[in-house]
C-alpha cells in the first residue's frame, strides 16, 4: 500500500502536486488527517522536491495550488469564512505582515536556530528563505550606459523597456516598490516609476517576478526588477539575462510561511513549518536554489552587496496606500 501511494503522489507532483487537477485524484487521496493543503508562490523548481520529500517523510498527503503572492492573499481574504488553504508557503513578509489577521500564530521549535533578525515575535509567520531584490537586463541589447540603480528606472531612456510585474499579483514587485519609497523618497517614485513603464506591467495572473526574466531575456524588454533568485536561475538556464545590485542599496526579501486561521488541517501545517526550517531543507536552498537560508548556522555574509535596512513595519503599514495609488495610476493612464 505504501508503495502505491508513493506512486500516486509521485504523479501528482508531474501534474503540479495536484493544482486544479487535485479533484481528479481525491478518491485515492487518505483521511483528512493525513492531509495538507498549500497555496505557494514559489516556482515549480523550488517547491516541488520539498513537497515531495515532506509526503515521504511524513505520509501527509498534499494539494498545491500556485499563483502570485497578493492574489493567493486575496484569495485567502475570500476564504476566510470556510478556509480551503492549510498554509501559505512564500511571499514577501512585508506583505504576509500586512494580510497577519489572515493567520494562525505559530512558533516552531526550530525557531531558536534562526537568525534572531528573522524572527517574527507574534508567530504570524515564519522566515524561510532571503534573496534580494536586484536588476536585470539583457547583455546582448544592453552594452553601454547599463542602469546602475533604482533611480536609472526613473530615466527616460529606459521608458516602455522595463519588465515589471503587477504588485497586485506579485508580492516581490510589492517590495520592489517599497523598497524605491525607501531609497528615493524625495521624489514621487511611484507616479514616475508608472510612468516609465509606459503602460506595461505584466498584469496576467501568474506573471509573477520569475517571469520578468524570460520578458529579459527574449528581448520584449531590456531591463527588469525581479529577485536574485530568479535571476540566477534564469542565467544558469543560459538566458540572456545579467543581474546587478542597485548602488543606493537593496533589501534582503526575506520570503515566509503562515497558518491559516481556522484551516482544517492546522497540525500537519505546522508539521511542514518545522520541516521547512530544518536543517535538511535550509541546505538545499543553499547549495540548489540560489536563496540565503534562515538558520543562523548557514547563513553566509554577503561581501558585494549593499544592503538597505528595509523597514519592515513601515513597508506593511504602508501597503494598502501603496497599492491604491498604484490602482489610480492604472486608472489615470
Amino acid at each position: 500500500m505504501r508503495r502505491l501511494m508513493a506512486g500516486l503522489v509521485c504523479l501528482l507532483l508531474l501534474t503540479g502536486c495536484g493544482g486544479e487537477r487535485g479533484a481528479e485524484w481525491s478518491a485515492f487521496a487518505p483521511g483528512e488527517a493525513e492531509r495538507l493543503v498549500i497555496y505557494t508562490s514559489h516556482p515549480q523548481s523550488l517547491y516541488e522536491p520539498i513537497v515531495r520529500e515532506f509526503e515521504e517523510r511524513t505520509g501527509v498527503w498534499v494539494q498545491v495550488r500556485t499563483g502570485g503572492t497578493a492574489e493567493l492573499l486575496d484569495q485567502l481574504e475570500a476564504e476566510k469564512e470556510q478556509p480551503v488553504c492549510d498554509l501559505l508557503f512564500g511571499g514577501g513578509t512585508d506583505s504576509l505582515t500586512a494580510r497577519r489577521e489572515l493567520f494562525e500564530p505559530y512558533i516552531s521549535p526550530q525557531a531558536e536556530r534562526l537568525d534572531p533578525a528573522l524572527y517574527c515575535e507574534d508567530g504570524s509567520w515564519s522566515a524561510f528563505s532571503v534573496t534580494p531584490v536586484v536588476l536585470i537586463y539583457n547583455p546582448v541589447l544592453v552594452r553601454m550606459n547599463r542602469p546602475t540603480g533604482w533611480k536609472s528606472l526613473l530615466d527616460p531612456v529606459w521608458r516602455g523597456r522595463i519588465a515589471f510585474a503587477s504588485p497586485f499579483v506579485s508580492g516581490g514587485s510589492y517590495t520592489a516598490l517599497a523598497t524605491m519609497k525607501q531609497v528615493l523618497p524625495e521624489e514621487d517614485v511611484l507616479e514616475a516609476f508608472y510612468r516609465n513603464l509606459d503602460g506595461r506591467v505584466l498584469s496576467e495572473i501568474g506573471a509573477v517576478v520569475d517571469e520578468v526574466a524570460d520578458a529579459v531575456a527574449d528581448g520584449s524588454c531590456t531591463v527588469g526588477v525581479t529577485l536574485e533568485a530568479a535571476a540566477l536561475e534564469a542565467a544558469e538556464a543560459g538566458k540572456d539575462v545579467a543581474l546587478l545590485y542597485p548602488e543606493e542599496g537593496t533589501g534582503a526579501v526575506v520570503d515566509g510561511m503562515a497558518i491559516v486561521a481556522g484551516c482544517a488541517h492546522e497540525e500537519n501545517a505546522r508539521r511542514f513549518v518545522d520541516f521547512a526550517l530544518g536543517a535538511d531543507v535550509q541546505r538545499r536552498l543553499l547549495e540548489r536554489c540560489w536563496r540565503g537560508p534562515v538558520r543562523g548556522e548557514l547563513i553566509r555574509e554577503e561581501t558585494d552587496i549593499v544592503v538597505l535596512d528595509y523597514d519592515l513595519d513601515c513597508a506593511a503599514a504602508e501597503r494598502d496606500a501603496i497599492l491604491r495609488q498604484w490602482r489610480e495610476l492604472e486608472t489615470a493612464w
